[in-house]
């Protein structure tokens, strides 16, 4: 998922700024579950976490 820096700058805006670390390239979510990682790309901000977290999902649901 990507995100323009605006709609990424207004989303971090709702969360507690000690789960937020910021850095040039990256920032990062501390999460309760997993951290999500947004990476700089052109000018769009993207992260796996939805696709990660899809995966879990799927093998927590299949039969041991």
């Amino acid at each position: 998922m990507c995100l323009t820096t605006e709609a990424l700058l207004i989303f971090l805006n709702l969360l507690p700024r000690e789960i937020v670390e910021m850095g040039t390239d990256r920032i990062i979510v501390r999460a309760e579950t997993r951290d999500a990682i947004w990476i700089a790309k052109d000018d769009k901000w993207c992260t796996s976490a939805p696709q990660l977290d899809r995966t879990i999902q799927f093998k927590l649901g299949e039969p041991a």
